[in-house]
């Protein structure tokens, strides 16, 4: 029987994760300190576990189907990358004292949580052999072990060389036969050659069978 130790180790990160949101949401009308010190305690939190979901698993799944799990991975990415540009917005709004959804962004960070709580993590647990789990989590943990250890980190897209920037894209693809980092811009256009070249793999066995 697999062990289910990447869902027991991210659900309990979740559960932090929701324990200092909602510390953040009674911090809302307070003072401008009390408010920005809860909220950067979340927002510490909520990237270290976005860092160490793409960087500690997500490089570390193989699927085995190859068009669903390829297409899991950049869709996580991109819902990651949507929870942090709507962070940013929520920063610069309560910063000038203005309005902002606090709800909505509530109701998505849930729903992206269930999601992966439910579906995510039990396929990584069912699909990762027992050794690469102990890879990830020995990599969890050595992240975990060092608050500083996000900003010690510089990684250059392989395509431009741009400094990345925390939680900019992931994509890896078997066809190109190696793993890829990639600037938001130059990962689009990744993401979108990928595509062409799985519609070109599924289109092959049909022109066989025509020729036969």
């Amino acid at each position: 029987m697999k062990s289910t130790i990447i869902s027991e180790t991210m659900v309990k990160s979740h559960g932090k994760i929701y324990k200092l949101l909602i510390d953040f949401e009674k911090s809302i009308g307070q003072n401008e300190q009390t408010m920005m010190k809860a909220f950067n305690t979340f927002l510490w939190e909520l990237e270290k576990h976005f860092f160490t979901e793409e960087k500690a698993i997500f490089t570390a799944y193989e699927p085995g189907d190859e068009y669903e799990g390829y297409a899991m991975v950049p869709e996580l990415i991109k819902e990651h990358k949507e929870i942090f540009d709507k962070l940013k917005v929520m920063k610069k709004s309560f910063k000038k004292k203005k309005a902002f959804d606090f709800q909505g962004f509530k109701e998505l960070l849930m729903k992206h949580k269930d999601f992966e709580n439910k579906k995510v993590y039990p396929k990584f647990d069912q699909e990762l052999d027992e050794e690469d789990k102990k890879i990830i989590i020995y990599r969890i943990n050595d992240i975990h072990q060092s608050d500083s250890v996000l900003s010690e980190i510089s990684v250059k897209c392989a395509e431009c060389g741009k400094k990345l920037e925390l939680l900019e894209g992931y994509y890896h693809h078997e066809i190109f036969g190696k793993r890829w980092l990639f600037c938001s811009k130059c990962y689009n256009k990744i993401q979108e050659k990928g595509s062409l070249l799985l519609s070109k793999v599924k289109e092959e066995p049909k022109k066989k069978e025509k020729k036969q």
